[in-house]
Order: structure tokens, then sequence, then C-alpha cells
């Protein structure tokens, strides 16, 4: 694998080298300068710059703004001159230019031009919602395909998003298809669900589900219920529902 910085710099690629465990050397060569960071699954254990070792050629190389790489697979280090679990520098590095793109459970999220060839650098969670973008789809949809949670669905589209590898086209929050689960009190939906739907209209309590009736509940947010609606028993008794059954769900303004 080779590139340049022009999209992604440095940290963005050590970053998503990390995140895929892969064992090798990031060679880099910029303005008459060169480098490399050796990975051991994932992990910087050992870096080189000019004549900079260790943290100091480390840092050289996360602060590159242009400038060419190449990652060969396998390689080893001569030593190891960085220690702990993932090298607190890169660690560092990474939170301070990671701010992830916002993204709503209903935005319309489509792979960018450079997906496919960064595809064999990322982790399997990111990979299958990648793949399963297709032309694309919004972060509830892909909650419920890949079985995860809302919030993982969120999380790792906006990382995607700020790695330029994913489009987000912001969209109006809008009825939601969920799936009747047993709850123990009252009516509650995914709380990232609820608070999108209460940024965009406002304040509510209720929301209107339609089944083969439509029927209105007072609810509440609760965390991870992803593409869940949890109805306490006598809501389904009362209501007719059926656990399993989908339902339209949208808020009552």
């Amino acid at each position: 694998m080779e590139g340049d910085f022009r999209l992604l710099g440095p940290i963005d690629w050590l970053q998503l080298l990390a995140q895929g465990g892969k064992t090798g050397v990031f060679a880099v060569e910029a303005g008459g300068g060169r480098g490399e960071v050796y990975l051991e699954q994932g992990r910087p254990v050992h870096a080189v710059f000019g004549e900079k070792v260790g943290q100091e050629a480390l840092l050289e190389v996360l602060a590159l703004k242009e400038g060419r790489f190449r990652f060969l697979l396998a390689v080893r280090p001569p030593l190891s001159s960085l220690e702990g679990p993932l090298e607190a520098s890169l660690l560092q590095a990474i939170r301070l230019l990671d701010e992830r793109v916002e993204v709503g459970p209903f935005d319309l999220v489509r792979p960018g031009s450079r997906a496919q060839a960064v595809q064999s650098t990322l982790d399997p969670v990111e990979l299958s919602l990648l793949l399963a973008l297709g032309s694309g789809q919004s972060p509830l949809d892909l909650a419920s395909r890949l079985a995860l949670s809302l919030g993982e669905v969120l999380r790792r589209l906006g990382h995607l998003a700020r790695l330029r590898l994913v489009e987000v086209f912001p969209r109006v929050p809008r009825t939601a298809r969920l799936r009747v689960a047993l709850g123990r009190q009252g009516a509650q939906v995914d709380a990232l669900l609820l608070s999108s739907w209460r940024e965009h209209y406002g304040p509510f309590q209720r929301v209107r589900a339609k089944a083969q009736k439509e029927v209105l509940l007072l609810v509440e947010g609760a965390e991870g219920l992803g593409v869940e609606i949890r109805l306490a028993p006598e809501l389904l008794l009362f209501h007719g529902l059926q656990v399993g059954e989908e339902v339209l769900v949208w808020p009552e303004v």
C-alpha cells in the first residue's frame, strides 16, 4: 500500500493501520527527509526520522503535512523504542484531531471516493458499515441491518466521515420503522433517536405508532435500544401490539 498525504495525513493512516491490527513498517518521504514507524499488531513500537529516534521521531512523522508513504507488511523493527499499549503520542494526536463529523440517525450516508482504496486498513466493524452502505443508507437502517447499537453506528460513521471515507447528507428527522419489544414500564425508544426528533421539532412527550391501527404513546428515551420500541405488557395488551412486529413511529408535534 502506498500513497500521499493530500487527502489523509499520517495520523489518519496510522490510526487506520492501528485499528486494523497491522504489523509492518510505515515509511515516509517528505521535504528531503525520510522516516519509518514500525507497527506490531497495530501498536507503534519503533520510529525513526532522519537522526531522531523513538518518541521524537514519531512526533516528526505525525506532524507531516505533505509527502508520500509506503506500508510494507510483516517488516519487523530493528529494536523497540516506544512503550505502552498504544504509543501515547499517537493517541494524543488522534484525540486532538479526531473531531468526528456529527451524523444524525436519519442522515443519508454514502461511500466516499477513497473508500475502496483503504478497505484493507479498516477494522471489521467499520468495513461492514462501509460495505453495507451501497448507494446510501441512514444510520438507523444500518443499525437494523447489522444488529449494531445506534450509538455505535453513529460513532463509527462520524469517524469514517472525518477521514473522508464516507459523505454525510443531513436530512430532516422522519418517521422511524421500529420493532416492538417487551419492556418493563411505559414506552421507550432509543435516547439518540428521541434527541434527534426533539432537536428538530422541539419538546414533545408523545409519539404516534402505527401498525394495523394508529396509537398514541407517552414516550421516554433509553440507552441502546437501536431500532426497538419497548412497551410494558399492559400497553401491548391495551393497544393490541405484538412483540416482534414492526411499527412506524413519529413524534406528536
